[in-house]
């Protein structure tokens, strides 16, 4: 009998269900043949229930799907013949899908084995060929003879491993018997028994070489150890020429809902330590030693904490520049637990000084109580609230002999009252107090007496928003596909009468950190508990917006916010009448460029304390480049000087093999070039291979230049992300791709 290839498959159908083909899940699978074009034919002989199918064939059953040529289906033995240029792919128990080629297959679609000749086997990331295979679903064993094992995906893969026997097991790993290496078609290295796993290595190797002109020539390694999905070990094992080995073990793991974490330690014995910045020499055994761990065992509460030690200030700078250059702020050795309610949190902070050498406000320890913005009832009023009590200590390190500390409890509350008029116009006054007791300090002169400290604040802000559409918009040079325009001006007004007690009178633990930012004027967002003073001033600001509709989204064509303080009554001698003038501007013209700007102008002196502008290229995956600019004139207040710096960023794809990376650092008020980036990849198909050039202008500390090569193997597992920017063995990583 002659079919047509979707009557073969109808037919097909129901005779194998009625044959009672039973998966291996236990639900009935249909085996189902169609034409791979539409125009193949197929036979069925009824009698010995063998179904012949050619001129492009596929099989599906389950989640097996083959294809050939021609096949020959004999339902009786559950069994597909398939010859010429056949493919077959299945689901392992894995779930990962695992792909067989070859020129005669024969499969039984039931018991899920397959026998194959002249074959071709991939299961990324590792490819295989051979003269026979024979596989079954028991175990899920493989066991290829004549074969070879690549993870070059190529029909001349550049390195192979070439055996007489290659068994594939349940757990996904490899074993090669009498296997021979080969490089290039030369033969490196012989085997009698070679075992690789497909999954994710448990142990393995990375190593850079390289030279640095503060280290000499260097050798950094690491031996990482995946013992399971929750625990992961690994061990830095360096060697620098000029200060001597260095170690470091860490640890990364996962317990659930009792929290996840990570621990990591390095220690080096330096022959060659140097100075700190006050001319005291460091100290021969150089170790530090960083833990966190965050947890949330039920819901609504949560505990974090972190410990950072270090045996002296440099050695941050000496061995983890990525992190010396990244991180300026100090690390904060802490403890938080905190329940949360729908309304309120309550929680407890400790923050020790566990480095002597570094300024520290100790919280030994606080507790808090917030409130937050809730409806009083069925009022129109709403309420919010902080509160705290704790003992705290300041100590400005061992190069200072200031310390005080005291017993401190402060709480704050405040009602607001939010209307809106005519649809459009938002008025929300608001009205608060703080009362603060400090216990009797110690180490401090001047202040030898307990107090307490009243504060009010009151104020309020005005806000509208408008907005407009034109949907007939349309301009391809700026990619614009209809225009929406959101203005939105502000007017916030925050007056704090004269406390009881000046910020003098009582000890400084929340003080007020000089930034190049605007101080908050609201309560309780300006937490500087401890300077709270005078206060008379009014927030002017206004928001534009500017939206159209790219790739089917709303974006933001141009996004600009200006804003400034009028300060009505000046609190500090140093206070203007107005504040500078922030403008920050965000700007898309195409979906491929952005522009950003931040512009801080003194209207008082008429001069520009602050510009900062970056613009970034992406038109396509050959480059990209990001060019930047900082100005920033001299502020007393903040000990900063002049500074106008230039930052490049360049990336190009030479072609498929090679690819460049440079960045520059350039500071115009000293003609100084500060930092610059080199690194050129080279894709070798198989493994990826680079050289980094840095060059670092360290002012009167010289030049420090380094020089890495890495290699890396495209189907060798990487370490954990946060395993690629602790030790300084990832000194360069950022800088190879």
């Amino acid at each position: 009998m002659r079919f047509t290839p979707l009557g073969l498959s109808m037919l097909l159908t129901a005779s194998a269900l009625g044959q009672g083909l039973i998966s291996a899940a236990g639900g009935a699978d249909e085996v189902t043949i169609r034409a791979a074009d539409g125009q193949g034919d197929a036979e069925l002989d009824l009698q010995t229930q063998v179904a012949t199918a050619a001129n492009g064939v596929v099989v599906t059953y389950g989640t097996a799907t083959l294809t050939a040529r021609k096949i020959q289906l004999d339902m009786a033995n559950t069994s597909v013949l398939a010859e010429g240029d056949v493919s077959l792919q299945r689901i392992g128990p894995d779930g990962r899908a695992v792909l067989w080629r070859g020129e005669r297959i024969r499969y039984n679609y039931a018991n899920e084995t397959l026998s194959a000749e002249d074959f071709r086997f991939g299961q990324p990331p590792f490819f295989a060929s051979g003269h026979h295979l024979e596989g079954g679903k028991t175990n899920f064993v493989q066991t290829a003879v004549d074969a070879i094992l690549t993870t070059d995906d190529v029909a001349d893969p550049d390195y192979r491993i070439k055996a007489r026997r290659i068994t594939i097991s349940q757990d996904r790993t490899i074993t090669a018997k009498e296997a021979t290496a080969l490089v290039g078609g030369i033969p490196v290295m012989y085997f009698p028994s070679y075992s690789r796993t497909l999954t994710e290595h448990k142990f393995f190797w990375t190593a850079m070489p390289g030279y640095r002109s503060t280290w000499g020539a260097f050798a950094l390694g690491a031996y990482h150890q995946n013992w399971n999905t929750n625990v992961q070990t690994s061990l830095e094992l360096d060697f620098y020429s000029k200060h001597g080995p260095g170690v470091g073990p860490s640890v990364e793991y996962d317990l659930g809902r009792w929290g996840k974490g990570r621990g990591t330690f390095y220690y080096v014995h330096d022959r060659n330590p140097g100075v700190d910045q006050f001319g005291q020499e460091n100290p021969t055994n150089r170790e530090r030693l960083a833990l966190s761990h965050q947890a949330n065992p039920w819901e609504d509460f949560y505990a974090t904490g972190a410990l950072w030690q270090q045996g002296d200030p440099d050695i941050i700078r000496d061995f983890f520049q990525n992190e010396y250059r990244e991180n300026t702020p100090q690390p904060l050795t802490y403890f938080e637990a905190e329940q949360l309610w729908s309304n309120f949190s309550l929680g407890v902070l400790v923050t020790p000084q566990v480095n002597s050498f570094q300024p520290a406000v100790e919280r030994l320890p606080e507790l808090f109580l917030n409130g937050a913005r809730q409806q009083v009832g069925p009022t129109p009023l709403y309420y919010d609230s902080q509160s705290s009590i704790g003992y705290y200590r300041f100590s400005n390190g061992d190069y200072s002999n200031l310390s005080y500390e005291a017993f401190r409890a402060d709480t704050y509350h405040q009602l607001t009252l939010p209307k809106t008029f005519f649809g459009f116009l938002n008025v929300i006054p608001r009205a608060g107090g703080r009362y603060t007791h400090y216990g009797e300090p110690e180490g401090l002169e001047t202040i030898t007496t307990p107090g307490n400290r009243w504060v009010f604040n009151t104020g309020g802000e005005i806000t509208w928003k408008a907005s407009a559409t034109w949907k007939g918009v349309q301009n391809g040079f700026w990619d614009l596909n209809g225009l929406r325009h959101v203005i939105q001006p502000s007017f916030n007004y925050a007056y704090i009468p004269t406390p009881n007690l000046l910020p003098r009178q009582v000890p400084q633990f929340d003080y007020r950190v000089p930034s190049f930012e605007l101080r908050p004027i609201e309560f309780p967002d300006d937490n500087s508990i401890d300077t709270l003073g005078y206060r008379n001033v009014i927030r002017l600001s206004l928001f534009n917006l500017l939206e159209t509709k790219r790739a089917g989204s709303i974006q933001d064509f141009v996004n600009w916010q200006l804003y400034t303080d009028w300060n009505l009554d000046r609190q500090e001698s140093f206070e203007t009448t107005f504040s500078d003038v922030y403008s920050r501007l965000m700007f898309q013209p195409k979906t491929w460029v952005s522009f950003g700007s931040l512009m801080r102008f003194d209207v008082e002196d008429g001069r520009l304390n602050e510009f900062d502008n970056a613009v970034r290229f992406t038109p396509n995956d050959v480059w990209n480049w990001t060019f930047a600019n900082r100005y920033l004139r001299e502020d007393p207040e903040l000990l900063s000087d002049t500074s106008n710096t230039f930052f490049s960023t360049l990336g190009y794809r030479l072609n498929e093999d090679w690819s460049l990376r440079m960045s520059h650092q350039f500071e115009a008020a000293t003609g100084t070039m500060q930092a610059q980036f080199y690194t050129l990849a080279k894709d070798f198909r198989s493994w990826v291979g680079a050289i980094t050039v840095q060059i670092l202008d360290n002012g009167p500390n010289g030049i420090d230049w380094t020089v890495g090569v890495g290699f890396q193997l495209k189907a060798s597992p990487n370490p954990s992300q946060q395993d690629r920017t602790t030790g300084p063995n990832r000194m360069l990583e950022p800088w190879i791709f």
